[in-house]
């Protein structure tokens, strides 16, 4: 066992360096996954802030692309633009584009082209927006109103474009329309980037668990229970159709990260332990100590008392052809007699001395020696002579009893007819039902008041106490 220790720790530096590689790795896959699985709920803070040529790359991944009627609407307002440039706001070759503008913006309402993108909310910003700009109620009556040569002039022409373009154009801009695959869902090309992840995974997987076959020997299949979390690297979470199946690549990612040591999961994983140990630890002494004390409460109700304390029934199992409750009665009467008597016999003495002597203090007897010269401490003597005598006497009538072979029948016949006698009572039906009714209502408190309270108390706090005799036992 030493030499293969050693064995290990040789290997270990050797080995380090591409469990490190392989966890940097992970962390890379991992960290696609949750960009991808991010992107379309973030896609507006990622247009932001990312430049504009990795977002349309990556559009083309999620199968994004501008939505025709929102894009046409920006390009009509380019247009525009262009228009006011080299003629003027006021011109008629300006009133036909504010018309058309007019238009869409009643049929971009109307239709809303931000639903299938899930942005309807941003329909609304938009609309609140030109609402409070124009101070209008109604979203239709306020771009009517946006586009129009009244409200656009030379002296506000550049003011409200700017308006447009920052709060209504960039809100527009994030609108997009995606396709659907031939499967009803949307598209997703992520497996472009995924598949070299899985190649590389999976090669690693066959290597390992055909090494592990042939050292552990086992089939090679066997051993892929070995490495069973690996499998999470396999699945093609994207092409399944199901993005939320990817975060499953976070359970091997922390295997390779306690691994390679990368990070030190130990504290983690002993908190996890003892998490699951606390909470199994509650259930499952509550579970067992509630069924013990349920089959005690089955027992008393099928008479279980009343057939031990009388006469063995057919149907109850002796082990040993003994009678416990005898041997177990001789055992404490011996073990009373000749070890705990003898012990206790000078504090009787005291107390029996002392009993007497004071019974004699309120006798006329005791007066009138007391007042007799050379007669004071008569009494006492006599109370001690007495009770020295009482028990001596008692002592040896108990263990001649016990060694008399007649005294020892008579003892036995003494406790058989009380045993005889109990059981007879206590199975008389006024006896045994009021006796079992009690117990099984005691044992049902027990459970209310001791079991359940399990649930409320501090389960750590038995783990961390287990956890600390053991460190001491090891020290």
């Amino acid at each position: 066992m030493a030499s293969r220790s050693r064995l290990s720790r040789k290997r270990k530096p050797r080995s380090l360096w591409f469990e490190k590689l392989m966890a940097i790795v992970a962390i890379l896959d991992v960290g696609f996954v949750l960009f991808d699985l991010s992107y379309v709920p973030w896609r507006d803070v990622y247009y932001r802030y990312l430049p504009e040529a990795f977002h349309e790359t990556y559009d083309k991944i999620k199968g994004i692309e501008p939505h025709r009627d929102t894009q046409q609407y920006l390009e009509l307002v380019e247009n525009l633009e262009e228009q006011v440039a080299a003629t003027g706001v006021q011109s008629p070759q300006v009133e036909p584009i504010l018309q058309e503008l007019r238009q869409q913006s009643v049929a971009t309402i109307d239709e809303n082209p931000f639903q299938i993108a899930n942005k309807t909310g941003t329909l609304e910003k938009i609309k609140n927006e030109m609402r409070d700009r124009m101070d209008e109620e109604s979203a239709k009556d306020a771009f009517r109103q946006f586009w129009s040569q009244d409200h656009l002039t030379p002296q506000t022409w550049r003011q409200e474009i700017q308006f447009f373009n920052k709060e209504i154009a960039r809100k527009m801009e994030t609108n997009y329309y995606r396709s659907l695959s031939v499967r009803g869902t949307f598209t997703d090309r992520f497996w472009l980037i995924d598949i070299w992840f899985i190649g590389l995974f999976g090669l690693e997987f066959i290597a390992r668990t055909w090494l592990i076959s042939r050292r552990v020997g086992i089939p090679w299949k066997e051993a892929w229970l070995f490495r069973w979390y690996d499998i999470f690297w396999l699945v093609p979470f994207s092409g399944l159709g199901v993005p939320l199946l990817g975060l499953s690549r976070i359970v091997p990612l922390v295997f390779r990260l306690d691994q390679s040591e990368l990070v030190n999961l130990k504290p983690l994983r002993a908190q996890i332990n003892q998490g699951i140990v606390a909470a199994l630890a509650g259930e499952i002494t509550e579970t067992v100590v509630i069924r013990i004390i349920d089959q005690l409460q089955d027992a008393i109700e099928e008479d279980a008392i009343a057939n031990f304390l009388q006469s063995p029934k057919p149907q109850y199992i002796d082990l040993n052809n003994v009678n416990e409750i005898e041997v177990l009665s001789n055992r404490f009467v011996n073990l009373s007699v000749y070890e705990v008597l003898p012990r206790i016999k000078p504090d009787l003495e005291a107390l029996l001395h002392h009993s007497i002597t004071v019974g004699l203090k309120g006798t006329a007897f005791y007066t009138s020696i007391q007042s007799v010269p050379g007669l004071k401490d008569a009494p006492d003597r006599i109370a001690k002579e007495l009770v020295e005598q009482i028990t001596d006497t008692l002592y040896s009538i108990v263990r001649g009893a016990i060694e008399d072979p007649v005294g020892a029948k008579l003892f036995e016949n003494l406790v058989q007819k009380f045993a005889d006698s109990l059981g007879s009572e206590v199975g008389k039906p006024e006896n045994i039902d009021e006796i079992q009714v009690l117990l099984s209502d005691f044992l049902e408190e027990v459970k209310i008041n001791y079991v359940r309270r399990a649930e409320i108390e501090d389960i750590e706090a038995i783990v961390q106490e287990s956890k600390r005799l053991r460190e001491a036992a090891q020290k």
